[in-house]
């Protein structure tokens, strides 16, 4: 084919994005492993092509939360499109009323924050599991959403009622009504949910590869069309090119109604980009098990038992956590996360922290009831090399600026006082850099160190406490709530965290995953953030209230 350069622009895609291209499916159900570009470049190339196919319509972005949304699968939506070369201020505004002279809605806009809309008159809106009450009665088009295992089926069943819109508007669209879901293998030990993995029951596969057929005939007389023109071939014969082409893609139009793709792919799809040493790197530096679902996509297979924090499960999570008057007041391209974001924080109470000191700085930060019945685990923060002291302590004081009661209790690892690695005081210095920000002036923090001549705290009294703790079994002890979201890296690292004994037959917390060589990885796949909250949960007292019980005679 001999078409001029300058007409052609390369661009590159894995396999599964392209076939996805070429099916167009009403609804998409798609599993895929790490670093398949799920929203860069799958749900952007497809959001794109149905705001060209629906002008003027609305369509819903859901999540799990909606600050996740906000904050997260929104920018990287937006990250795709700009790849695409479909662009803010020419394709798209938000949190703006658009310029007079695009198209609006068939749905009447009045407010225009916290929403896209583009220069064909679509609105995308931002819905939540989290907020039943947000756009509720808006009617959408087409629904997306990314991270799906986090969307519980028994929650997502109240949002697609809004799934609506109008027939006689949208007819002519194989995309109206249609969903589009993308995640990585759920696990349903972590309390996700592997609802999408049923979707696969409503694809016609027969239907699919009639799809493929047709869509192969389209690319092929195109490219006859191309070389037609290239050629400068007769009028006559080129027009009957582009009447053979309308043909076909009426055809395609109509036997992609109602159609199902579902699959399952392993990051090895875009092993191209990712390169094959990727590959050998994450397996040697993450569990079998790890590797089988982030890389493989094959279903986890980890049972309960198995686990360090084994009467760790759902009651332990709060999901009502976010105060949204807060963050109704943000726009989607600046929104702060703040401790005013947070419902049940109580800026007159001092905050109580739990910290580790090892290969990432991990930070579970607290506040435990007056009564002492409840402790409540609210927000979670890392940092990690080359980042030290300095940076976390920063990231503690921008997130907590303007808190009122600015007292804190630190708990951590005895080593703090003397860390091997470095004969510094760890926690001491962390204290320090709370109290005096980087120029040198008084914060207005107050630390008292909680673990100053503490004992070692053995895997048998962290087992022994968190059985007892989590398995609500003895009544001396408080209840456990954490943060669904704000702790997400907590609850992965809690429920990561395997149970293995060691050579003199103890139970003990397997480490191993806190060796991974890639940094990146060790917030939601190492142990250390269960660390964290190891010190804040071991206190003295509560140690000798569970020995006193003494269940873990009867384990071991």
């Amino acid at each position: 084919m001999k078409i001029e350069k300058d007409k052609i622009e390369l661009r590159y895609s894995n396999w599964v994005s392209m076939l996805v291209d070429m099916i167009k499916p009403k609804n998409l159900y798609l599993v895929g492993g790490r670093g398949v570009a799920k929203t860069t470049d799958i749900i952007a190339k497809r959001s794109i092509d149905i705001i060209h196919d629906m002008p003027r319509g609305t369509f819903g972005f859901i999540s799990d939360t909606y600050v996740n949304a906000m904050t997260n699968i929104i920018p990287s939506l937006l990250q795709g499109w700009e790849r695409q070369s479909f662009l803010e201020g020419y394709h798209y505004v938000i949190d703006k009323e658009p310029p007079d002279n695009w198209e609006r809605p068939y749905v009447k806009t009045i407010v225009y924050k916290h929403t896209i809309s583009t220069w064909n008159g679509c609105k995308f809106l931002i819905k939540s599991l989290d907020r039943p009450s947000a756009n509720a009665g808006v009617s959408t088009v087409h629904l997306f959403g990314d991270e799906t295992k986090y969307l519980k089926m028994g929650k997502l069943k109240k949002a697609l009622p809004t799934l609506r819109g109008d027939y006689i508007l949208y007819k002519h669209s194989p995309f109206f009504m249609g969903q589009t879901f993308l995640t990585d293998m759920p696990d349903v030990m972590d309390g996700e949910d592997d609802w999408i993995l049923q979707m696969q029951d409503g694809m016609d596969v027969k239907q699919v590869f009639d799809i493929l057929q047709v869509s192969f005939i389209i690319n092929e007389i195109e490219i006859e069309l191309l070389e037609l023109k290239d050629s400068k071939a007769s009028e006559k014969k080129i027009a009957n090119t582009i009447r053979k082409l309308d043909r076909w893609k009426d055809r395609f139009v109509k036997i992609r109604r109602d159609s199902t793709f579902f699959y399952v792919v392993s990051s090895l799809v875009n092993i191209d980009v990712l390169t094959f040493e990727y590959f050998v790197t994450q397996m040697s530096s993450m569990s079998y098990e790890e590797f089988k679902k982030s890389i493989l996509s094959l279903k986890p297979s980890l049972a309960k038992g198995q686990r360090f924090y084994g009467s760790f499960g759902e009651k332990h999570l709060y999901e009502d956590g976010y105060n949204y008057d807060y963050y109704d007041s943000q726009s989607i391209k600046d929104v702060k996360y703040k401790w005013n974001g947070l419902r049940y924080i109580n800026e007159t109470k001092g905050l109580e922290v739990g910290v580790d000191f090892g290969n990432m700085i991990s930070m579970v930060v607290g506040q435990t009831a007056s009564d002492g019945k409840l402790v409540r685990l609210l927000k979670n923060f890392y940092e990690l090399p080359p980042h030290w002291m300095r940076e976390i302590a920063d990231i503690f004081l921008d997130y907590f600026d303007g808190y009122m009661r600015k007292s804190l209790l630190l708990y951590y690892d005895r080593a703090g006082n003397n860390y091997n690695r470095s004969r510094k005081d760890l926690a001491t210095q962390l204290k320090n850099d709370i109290e005096t920000d980087r120029t040198g002036k008084r914060t207005g923090w107050r630390v008292q160190l909680m673990s100053v001549g503490q004992g070692n705290i053995s895997h048998e009294d962290e087992y022994n406490l968190c059985l007892q703790l989590m398995g609500e079994s003895n009544p001396r002890l408080p209840r456990l709530l954490i943060d669904k979201y704000e702790c997400k890296e907590l609850v992965s690292s809690i429920k990561g965290a395997k149970l293995t004994k060691n050579s003199r037959g103890q139970l003990v917390k397997d480490k191993r995953s806190e060796k991974i060589k890639d940094l990146n990885r060790l917030p939601m796949e190492s142990t250390n953030m269960s660390d964290a909250f190891k010190y804040f949960i071991c206190r003295k007292e509560w140690i000798n209230i569970a020995k006193s019980k003494n269940d873990v005679s009867r384990v071991l």
